[in-house]
């Protein structure tokens, strides 16, 4: 059996009173996740904003220039703890402008990262930016999708609001993805439960897991990240030998904590081969492709 213990944190914002206290933060949620025997560790999206606590009111462009400050710091953290712990840790994302076009209105990429034990740093951009991401911030989209062969399987990221795109976690699938990880910001719990709910379906659709990370809290002073509503998770098929509802891990509502479950590749592999349906083989591609080419 393929066991792989795979951890979502639920991520709690609030004022801070030192850069230190931020990186202590992150630091027991990956030792909880360690002492769970997670073997990759899930940060929300937006991760980084916290920082945010520290400065003066800023708008949005100023927002982003100051994150971008605390982009070789943010690398040189999250590469030693992986490094540390022989964990594969998903730093959330980040905002910065690294190979960002010189001179452009918008030149900041919201950006995930996944640091490995060896050092190696994979970066994944947000390829569909929320239409206040587009008409609010200095933000440029990502345009490329990538499965990164890892200890626990082949991983994919979905970003927030890429994971409501069912485009995206198709291609990533046809690519060999079993697991795809999607770290969220939400701010209210409609946008959480478009983002869980989607979360699922592209679990059903593709027969894979999906994990689920988010911010909860307030920073009533951040106009940027001000509130965080979330229920971090793992997702499954809601089909053999999976429970009925695909839910494999859950945390509590809006409780800053980690959530642990098992990805087990072998579940997996029995499920895409002997689910009671199989909506990632069964599709008719002839007839879709006759209605998108008409």
């Amino acid at each position: 059996m393929t066991s792989n213990i795979i951890a979502a944190v639920q991520y709690g914002i609030g004022p801070l009173r030192s850069e230190n206290e931020f990186w202590n933060r992150i630091r027991r949620h990956v030792a909880k996740a360690e002492s769970e025997g997670a073997k990759l560790i899930v940060f929300p999206e937006y991760l980084t904003g916290q920082l945010l606590s520290l400065a003066s009111k800023m708008n949005n462009a100023e927002s982003c220039e100051y994150l971008h400050r605390f982009t070789d710091e943010y690398k040189s953290r999250f590469t030693k703890m992986s490094r540390e712990t022989g964990l594969i840790l998903l730093g959330g994302t980040h905002i910065h402008r690294e190979n960002a076009p010189i001179g452009a209105e918008a030149r900041y990429y919201n950006e995930a990262f996944l640091f490995f034990p060896d050092g190696r740093i994979e970066g994944c951009k947000k390829v569909h930016l929320t239409p206040e991401e587009q008409r609010a911030w200095p933000l440029l989209s990502g345009d490329e999708y990538k499965v990164y062969e890892t200890a626990v399987g082949k991983v994919a990221v979905q970003v927030c609001y890429d994971i409501e795109f069912p485009e995206g976690a198709r291609i990533v699938a046809d690519m060999g993805a079993e697991i795809i990880l999607c770290p969220s910001y939400t701010d209210a719990a409609a946008g959480y439960w478009r983002v869980r709910h989607c979360s699922q379906a592209r679990a059903v659709e593709n027969q894979l897991y999906v994990a689920l990370s988010g911010l909860v809290g307030n920073m009533p002073d951040v106009e940027q990240v001000d509130a965080g509503y979330c229920q971090a998770g793992i997702f499954a098929p809601c089909d053999k030998p999976f429970p009925d509802n695909g839910i494999i891990g859950v945390g509590s509502t809006n409780r800053n904590g980690v959530v642990c479950a098992s990805a087990d590749l072998d579940m997996l592999a029995y499920n895409r081969a002997h689910g009671g349906v199989a909506p990632f083989y069964n599709r008719r591609t002839a007839l879709y492709d006759t209605y998108r080419n008409s």
